[in-house]
């Protein structure tokens, strides 16, 4: 055999695994010639490490690690080193030409032969969304997580446990949710409660990348404002270094000022952006505010505390900051945080909090009394009045600290009243508390079982104490440093897991064209098809805002030819279709209003080719986003559906009643709002002349409120469309009343003098009518005058801006005369007839 033959060479090294030179693509029929990272060891490289010099490029470094690795993997069975490697090609770390096929080959190879599961997982999430050359196989994606799951993968266990929560790609089971998530929320809280006195600092929390930006729609549009956001800048106009100089001066300058002194020195705490983590600068600055105590209290050796001291609150901002600031002194001293741990002293530095009323230090405070930490004699009845008093003052640690004891009672009131405590914790996202509700809800033993309640506990713990993943803080990294492509893999990945805010992130990043899908998905050349996937499995997790991107994509038909539906189903969603039921196939895909056909030609043109719309899936969308998120940009797009009839019968008067819950909702959005409410009042008004003239009163649309009280407010409970028809009903009654059922017939004469009798009202319309034209012409004229002299520097000619006005005045004149003799055209022949 020649000295060279590297392929039979490695055919009878490999011999314990068959079809391995076809999973590493070792055989020269695979291998590109352009690639030279392909290059596999041969016999005589096989005895030795290849030597990585300083000499080498980068391209040669590469080579080598590749060999290394190899070699490490093929001779000593090291499937870590393996699973490095394909790492390496999976992401593209370190200049590497990413390449998700190969990648899938060396992760296939490792759960084949090793049963590596990591590798099963990666595998699983590659057929989950179809990455590289693989299409999507939802059943083959289970399988692979499922044997990750069983050896114990966090990843796999997430994403099982959100796929059977959810019914993605199998059939939704609760039970078999709680099992993975409950399993994953037990071992993080574990982690949370093995550190230091009070747990572990939970991770950073998860970031929106788009919460910079004002939100997914912008700035007054978006309506998830308020989610976790990357303060890492300090804000949008403060760089890092006026960042640090202003932390600089408030240390150096601001010593009379607590409060910026505890912000500055919670950043250091904390290892905020750009600040990294200094607990020694953080005590230093926590001390100086804490100087700004009463000065017989710092000095005091013993403190007593009286019930008045625990229910005293602090008036004073300085005061309240001093206290703020010595008890983390405290428990930096219990914890051995920037100096070494004494709880003697951490136990003195709370004290002089508590007598200012601080509830973190009266609930650190019981905690020591209940163990006999800080030579406190241990007495939980102590213990049990301070995490009372912290309680009443809303902290939630206090709460969980008190529901845990209640919760061992024998009677069924103090299990409740635990309950309730850990219902008021768990909202400000503690994790103890949460995963105590969790277990009620689940065990059905003090309330009645709610599966589902109890799994999205589960899910939330396991997202919230997430100790073991790092991609959240590496997408992150991705995104600052502009590195799209990257960020977005991570967020793939995550949102597999079940992670709302990643999967937001990832059709965010698709939406606004950051990346290029070419890159990940090989055979799909539509990103909207795979941003629509994301969008709505965020909207299915409550984000209002997703849930109108996802009325956007249907309402335009953004990816929705391409788009595989999954098996999320949405209850209300099939109820609000069955209502909307006399909507024939035609109006639900097509728009019969020639302008706004002529705005989805342009954004086609935008887009690219659009796929087919349908206007009552995107209606629905809108819906859920009104109703549950309170969405003023979703009530706009109602309002807009109502007013042309678009997916829904036409309706003006909802349309009219979501314009106004839209502006309440939103004040920021009070411009194109109003625009759209003068727009409709204008029609209206048009629609009423038409109406007087044409002697169909029964027709009137009238906006205000009606003698039973009904208003132009959205009402969320059912029966919205039955209160319009009542009051359409009601302005019949109002009409057949009026003028009777038994009026004499009229001849034909007196029927074409009484089409055109004005009344007063009619009169009114019409006045008002021609003052806003005047006033409207009068605006105009003058602003156009104006535009004009800047530009040329004299006033205009007057008569050919009046022959323009007076253009328009007429058309719109003569449209309203056209109409008026085509009625009376009919009524003539109406009359003829009888």
């Amino acid at each position: 055999m020649p000295p060279n033959d590297t392929s039979s060479f490695l055919q009878r090294k490999l011999h314990r695994y068959p079809g391995a030179l076809n999973y590493l693509q070792l055989n020269n029929k695979f291998k590109k010639p352009t690639d030279t990272i392909h290059i596999i060891l041969d016999k005589s490289k096989m005895e030795s490490l290849p030597i990585i010099e300083e000499k080498d490029t980068d391209e040669e470094k590469r080579i080598k690690i590749h060999r290394i690795l190899e070699y490490l993997g093929i001779k000593y069975n090291n499937s870590q080193a393996l699973l490095k490697l394909a790492d390496l090609y999976f992401f593209g770390y370190h200049g590497y030409p990413q390449d998700i096929d190969k990648a899938l080959q060396y992760y296939t190879f490792l759960a084949n032969e090793f049963g590596d599961p990591q590798a099963q997982q990666k595998i699983g999430f590659i057929y989950s969304i179809g990455l590289g050359s693989t299409s999507r196989d939802q059943s083959k994606a289970l399988l692979y997580l499922s044997f990750a799951a069983m050896n114990n993968d966090i990843p796999a266990q997430m994403s099982l446990g959100y796929r059977y929560l959810f019914g993605i790609g199998t059939e939704r089971n609760c039970d078999e949710s709680i099992w993975y998530y409950r399993k994953i929320a037990d071992e993080m809280v574990k982690i949370q409660q093995s550190g230091p006195p009070l747990g572990r600092v939970l991770p950073p929390p998860k970031i929106s990348i788009y919460e910079e930006d004002g939100g997914i729609f912008g700035k007054g549009a978006s309506n998830a404002i308020g989610r976790p956001r990357d303060e890492a800048k300090g804000g949008p106009n403060i760089s890092d270094i006026e960042l640090l100089t202003l932390y600089q001066f408030i240390e150096e300058n601001e010593k009379y000022n607590p409060s910026k002194q505890v912000i500055v020195a919670l950043n250091y705490y904390q290892g905020n952006p750009p600040v990294t983590k200094d607990y020694k600068k953080a005590l230093k600055i926590f001390k100086t505010a804490a100087k700004h105590l009463p000065e017989e209290i710092i000095k005091a050796e013993t403190i007593e505390i009286t019930d008045k001291d625990l229910e005293f609150f602090p008036k004073s901002n300085k005061l309240r900051a001093a206290s703020k600031a010595a008890a983390f002194i405290g428990q930096m001293y219990w914890r051995g945080e920037g100096v070494e741990a004494n709880d003697i002293e951490a136990r003195k530095w709370y004290q002089r909090s508590a007598k200012m009323g601080y509830s973190a230090a009266i609930n650190a405070l019981g905690v020591m009394y209940q163990y006999g930490y800080g030579q406190l004699k241990q007495d939980e009845d102590i213990a049990i009045k301070y995490y009372i008093a912290a309680s009443n003052k809303g902290n939630p640690d206090a709460q969980t600290n008190l529901g845990k004891i209640l919760i061992e009672s024998s009677q069924l009131e103090n299990k409740l009243s635990a309950f309730n405590l850990f219902q008021q914790a768990s909202k400000t996202g503690n994790v103890i508390a949460s995963l105590k509700l969790a277990d009620i809800y689940q065990s059905g033993e003090i309330i009645p079982e709610q599966c589902v309640f109890a799994a999205s506990l589960y899910k939330t713990i396991a997202e919230r104490a997430s100790y073991y993943d790092t991609l959240f803080e590496e997408a992150k990294y991705d995104v600052r440093h502009k590195n799209y492509n990257a960020a977005l893999l991570k967020y793939l990945i995550l949102s597999e897991q079940g992670y709302e805010i990643a999967q937001s992130n990832a059709a965010y990043l698709i939406d606004e064209g950051l990346i290029s899908i070419d890159s990940l998905f090989y055979n799909n050349s539509n990103p909207y098809s795979i941003a629509l996937i994301y969008w709505k499995r965020s909207a299915n997790q409550m984000n209002p805002d997703s849930r109108v991107k996802v009325g956007d994509y249907y309402f335009y038909g953004l990816g929705t030819d391409e788009f595989e539906e999954e098996e999320i189903t949405n209850e209300k969603s099939k109820e609000n279709e069955n209502d909307s039921s006399e909507i024939d196939e035609k109006s639900r895909h097509e728009i019969q209003n020639n302008m706004i056909k002529f705005s989805q030609k342009l954004v086609s043109r935008l887009y690219g080719k659009l796929g087919k719309p349908d206007y009552l899936v995107a209606f629905n969308y809108y819906q859920e986003a009104a109703e549950s998120g309170k969405s003023s940009l979703a009530m706009w797009n109602l309002a807009f559906m109502y007013e042309y009839g678009i997916g829904v019968k036409k309706d003006l008067y909802l349309s009219k009643r979501y314009y106004d819950r839209s502006l309440e909702i939103n004040p920021y959005a009070a411009f194109p709002i109003k625009l759209a409410l003068m727009k409709l009042n204008f029609k209206v008004q048009i629609h009423n002349l038409k109406c007087r003239i044409n002697h169909r009163e029964d027709e009137y649309i009238i906006f205000k409120e009606d003698k039973e009280g009904t208003d132009n407010k959205i009402n969320f409970d059912s029966g919205d469309d039955e209160t319009s028809k009542s009051i359409n009903e009601r302005i019949k009654l109002s009409f057949n009343g009026k003028h009777g059922n038994n009026e004499k017939e009229l001849s034909l004469k007196d029927k074409i003098m009484k089409s055109f009798e004005i009344n007063e009202k009619t009169k009114k319309i019409f006045y008002g009518y021609i003052l806003k034209f005047l006033i409207g012409y009068g605006i105009g004229y003058i602003s156009y005058a104006i535009i004009f002299y800047i530009n040329y520097r004299r006033w205009p000619v007057f008569r050919w801006s009046l022959l323009f006005y007076i253009f328009v005045f007429s058309s719109i004149l003569g449209t309203t005369l056209f109409n008026f003799h085509e009625e009376l055209q009919r009524r003539l022949r109406e009359a003829r007839i009888h």
